[in-house]
């Protein structure tokens, strides 16, 4: 009888909230900063999707390398690893400790698309796109002995066609939070991004029923399960959009997502979004710099959108929805001066909460061609380094050491006592407020329907 063949799908560890021991003080002090970081972890997503597309002949096992060590020793036929860029040296590491035992390595995900000729030289096989279109490919070749060192995609997956992820393989572990992607792309090219530039030219969705029996199958396997729906851009198709949230309302989950600014224009997405149980958005307003947001993308729509920032948090928290805005400081117009601003205005819009980073020259990015071209990329900091809270290039108005501090003072002022309990109060009057109305509208439609009697 032919055993089973043994796949170890492993993603690698790192620091993600950066090397800077200021840093990691902070996240050990502030108990709410501790909150956002813990709600926004989770497995990976990637190496759930490769676990469908695997046949039942092989027994597979995923290990999460920020939760358990990695035994190299471990029965194992092939390993498969993913990882974003701050991963990257770890991930070189594994593969050679699996190599030299015998064991052939596949890698893919970001930094792999990134940088599909770096990668491979330290494993067996990259692959350089989507995993539904690439592993299959793969794992034929690897039963003849034949992999080959770049699987490259030809055309975009039909995401309404894939298997649902093997959630399954992430339940032996703890996750504060389960990630569930219903599109795949983003509108916006910004010149920092890594992630809208590599996997596809269009944006892709999985059907709703596929998204409702995702959400199903994870609640049925989860107490209380808090879902990230981890689309780049998750109200990008408002129609199909409004459909997905009236499906989620009966199932009376808790869930947050990531989307540009542009939804809080429309009330009946806000109300949906609210009665299926949105807790927050994470929203990339970037600067509040019109000079830095000045062709940040390629259709300057951010710029475009800046002047409505304010009016949207309100629209949008007034509706009992979170915003968690997210900056990127160090861009090339920034000063000394922009943490101050940064902090006045998250401070004044009472955002939900706040990501805070510096900008990341992220191989294959238009911002890193333009760094490597005129020598500003630091090179005493290894792929470790690119966790997007620890400065790995010159600035021009600072000090990589200032652009590093300056983030940190953001935080500071944000996620500390006294003004988290200015928040408490603010949110606590939108609430009384969502209820109030909730109480009247009751009682209009109870008022309405004995007149019809």
């Amino acid at each position: 009888m032919t055993r089973n063949r043994k796949l170890l799908l492993i993603s690698p560890r790192a620091t993600f909230f950066g090397r800077n021991p200021g840093h990691q003080q902070f996240k050990r002090d502030s108990r709410e900063f501790q909150f956002f970081d813990y709600t926004w972890t989770g497995f990976a997503t990637g190496l759930m999707i490769v676990g469908s597309l695997t046949p039942q002949h092989y027994d597979i096992r995923y290990i999460d390398e920020n939760i358990e060590p990695v035994d190299f020793d471990a029965d194992a036929d092939l390993v498969a690893l993913t990882g974003m860029t701050a991963q990257a040296d770890r991930m070189y590491e594994i593969a050679a400790e699996f190599r030299a035992r015998g064991v052939p390595v596949v890698a893919g995900g970001l930094h792999a698309n990134l940088i599909p000729g770096e990668v491979a030289q330290h494993v067996d096989a990259v692959c350089v796109g989507e995993a539904e279109a690439l592993w299959p490919q793969v794992l034929r070749d690897f039963e003849r002995n034949e992999l080959k060192p770049v699987y490259r995609q030809r055309g975009r997956a039909d995401l309404t066609a894939m298997p649902r992820p093997r959630y399954e393989l992430a339940q032996q572990r703890y996750y504060p939070s389960i990630w569930v992607e219903t599109s795949r792309g983003c509108p916006h090219t910004c010149r920092f991004c890594a992630a809208t530039i590599r996997y596809r030219d269009k944006l892709g969705h999985k059907s709703v029923d596929q998204v409702i029996d995702e959400v199903r199958f994870v609640r049925e396997r989860w107490d209380n399960p808090y879902i990230l729906f981890s689309d780049d851009n998750f109200v990008v198709d408002r129609a199909r959009t409004r459909e997905l949230l009236r499906r989620l309302i009966p199932l009376g989950i808790k869930w947050s997502g990531q989307s540009d600014v542009s939804f809080y224009k429309d009330p009946d997405i806000l109300e949906l979004m609210h009665e299926s149980g949105c807790m927050m958005m994470l929203i990339g307003f970037e600067s509040v710099s019109t000079e830095t947001l000045d062709g940040i993308d390629e259709r300057n729509w951010k710029l475009r959108s800046m002047a409505k920032y304010i009016e949207a948090v309100k629209v949008i928290q007034d509706h009992g929805i979170g915003v968690y805005g997210a900056f990127t400081l160090g861009l090339d117009t920034d000063t000394k001066d922009s943490f101050a601003a940064t902090s006045e205005f998250v401070k004044d819009n009472y955002l939900a909460g706040i990501q805070v980073s510096c900008v990341t020259p992220f191989p294959g990015t238009p911002l890193r061609q333009d760094m490597e071209r005129e020598g500003r990329i630091l090179p005493d900091r290894p792929w470790s380094y690119y966790t997007v809270f620890d400065a790995v290039y010159q600035p021009k108005n600072m000090t990589p050491e200032e652009l590093e501090e300056g983030t940190l003072s953001v935080y500071r002022s944000f996620y500390n006592r006294e003004f988290s309990l200015r928040k408490t109060r603010h949110f606590k009057a939108i609430y009384k407020n969502l209820v109030k109305k909730q109480v009247e509208r009751e009682a209009a439609l109870a008022t309405s329907g004995r007149s019809m009697v």
